[in-house]
């Protein structure tokens, strides 16, 4: 198994609608493995602006077949910038006549700021070449891609993950962890397992890190 560790580091401001709360919208500070993965080029679709459905199993599930995965990324260092955003209800006639109402619709936004740093692991049978650069959220906001190759030792036995994981993605039972709650499927952390995991080793690190064995696309 070949795994990468990904470090990406925001340049644009980065919106996701991961949660809505009356008028305010905010950008949760995780970045989920479905856009992860669409963002590194790993899976494609044909999600169109005039049907507004998403095909995650039909994009994704290939992937589990050819043995490759994308965790969500998590925060090593993040700001977070606050717009307010208003906008009127204009509508235009074929003679151009002035409308008679002019509603204001405004809200408030919340975005990920440039240089804010996540990390994500990328697990694969083969090796593979990923983007030094990539595009994420509803901006398409640019982010570099510092890649990294670990190595990947398997054990058994009981073992903490301390890094955020997608739920249905995982074959064990967690025994204990932390939800994060966002859309489309909620996210576990600091999930303690009993099982089969890797241990990775990064050359540049003292510590290790456990994944558990076997995660693929459960969607």
């Amino acid at each position: 198994m070949y795994v990468y560790r990904l470090q990406l580091d925001l340049q644009d401001m980065l919106y996701f609608a991961s949660r809505e709360l009356g008028r305010d919208y905010i950008s949760e500070q995780y970045i989920h493995n479905y856009a992860l993965t669409y963002a590194l080029g790993l899976a494609t679709s044909s999600y169109h602006d005039s049907i507004q459905v998403p095909h995650y199993r039909e994009d994704l599930q290939p992937l589990n077949e050819t043995g490759v995965y994308v965790t969500p990324a998590k925060p090593l260092t993040v700001t977070t910038v606050a717009h307010t955003f208003k906008f009127a209800d204009t509508r235009y006639q074929v003679k151009m006549e002035q409308s008679s109402k002019n509603i204001p619709t405004f809200g408030r936004i919340r975005e990920l700021a440039p240089e804010s740093r996540f990390e994500a692991f990328v697990f694969a049978r083969e090796p593979r070449k990923l983007p030094t650069w990539i595009r994420l959220g509803k901006w398409m906001s640019k982010a570099k891609v510092d890649v990294t190759e670990g190595e990947c030792t398997s054990l058994e036995g009981t073992f903490t993950v301390d890094h955020p994981l997608n739920a249905l993605d995982v074959t064990l039972e967690p025994q204990l962890f932390d939800l994060i709650n966002m859309p489309p499927v909620s996210l576990i952390d600091h999930a303690r397992f009993d099982g089969r995991h890797y241990k990775v080793q990064f050359s540049d690190e003292k510590s290790f890190k456990t994944f558990p064995q076997d995660m693929e696309y459960g969607v």
